[in-house]
């Protein structure tokens, strides 16, 4: 066999991980899963059945953070009555625990993914998707809903996937992270569920409706005050035209005076004239009258003086 068929061949044979020579993840998946979820090797606690050919479903164990409760509950210490009342109401996050424990080896990581079905149901799945090798512990899943039906927490029902990577000896890090490890809620997320609210969803449709009526109030308003503008410049240019109307009014009766007073004045001169008239004819009339009251009284005497003699 020729050198460069021996090669070929070679190349041919290379594992599906090794890719043009570089190392690649190996993905855990079939029997090896399985055998890994029954011998509880670095997935303690799981169930057999949850293990499919290429990833794991995890369950949501009794520990569960929520907010109305004011510290962590034990579901398994709750009455039936009391678990049927066990929801993530809408708008509300609650944390919950996975019921299996990871201890996973310093060459291998693993991957979450969210359940399809519990998006389908309004439930967004928060946190962190990737996990470290040499992680220890539960996995820490927030739930949040974003529908407007209340989600019942079922211990048991399957919480979220996980698909596990062999690392190559080349990724391993020579000195790895200290992980820390998680069985129990931390003390931050304790503090912040303490102080925390749920919005629910009602509230925020309420609120969205009162913007929406407020806003079509505004839209009323500045519709009216529009047409309120519309009839003040109307009436604006009413009384502007009734001003200019009156103007010229004001103008004629004033031109109208003015031709009285000269009239008047024309007659005042008339008057004037004929009162100087009267005033002379009286003073003629007068000197008449004193004349011959003068000579009635020159007779009189002359009557009176014949008498006596």
């Amino acid at each position: 066999m020729s050198a460069a068929r021996r090669s070929l061949l070679d190349s041919l044979a290379e594992p599906a991980w090794w890719v043009g020579g570089a190392p690649m993840a190996e993905l855990v998946t079939g029997d090896e899963l399985l055998e890994a979820v029954r011998r509880g090797t670095f997935i303690k606690g799981g169930d057999p059945d949850s293990a499919e050919s290429v990833k794991y479903d995890f369950h949501l164990g009794p520990r569960i953070l929520k907010a109305g409760y004011g510290a962590p509950l034990d579901a398994t210490r709750l009455t039936e009555t009391e678990k049927s009342a066990l929801f993530v109401d809408p708008g509300e996050v609650v944390f919950v625990l996975s019921e299996e424990r990871l201890e996973l080896p310093s060459d291998m990581m693993a991957q979450l993914s969210p359940k399809r079905k519990m998006a389908h149901e309004g439930i967004l799945t928060l946190g962190g998707f990737a996990i470290d090798p040499g992680y220890e512990g539960k996995l820490l899943v927030g739930l949040f809903n974003f529908s407007s039906t209340p989600w019942p927490l079922q211990p048991g029902k399957k919480l979220i996937a996980a698909t596990f990577y062999k690392l190559d000896q080349q990724e391993v890090p020579a000195h790895p992270t200290v992980v820390e490890r998680l069985n129990d809620f931390p003390d931050g997320l304790l503090a912040v569920m303490q102080k925390y609210q749920p919005v629910a969803i009602q509230s925020v449709a309420d609120s969205v409706r009162r913007l929406h009526e407020e806003l079509g109030a505004l839209r009323t308003e500045v519709r009216s005050r529009e047409q309120w503008y519309t009839r003040f410049e109307q009436s604006l240019e009413n009384t502007s035209g009734q001003i200019s109307e009156l103007t010229r009014d004001l103008d004629a009766e004033k031109e109208v005076r003015r031709r009285g007073e000269d009239k008047l004045a024309e007659g005042l001169q008339d008057l004037k004239g004929s009162l100087s008239f009267l005033k002379g004819a009286a003073w003629f009339i007068g000197v008449l009258i004193g004349a011959a009251f003068l000579v009635g009284l020159a007779v009189l005497g002359a009557y009176l003086a014949h008498i006596i003699h």
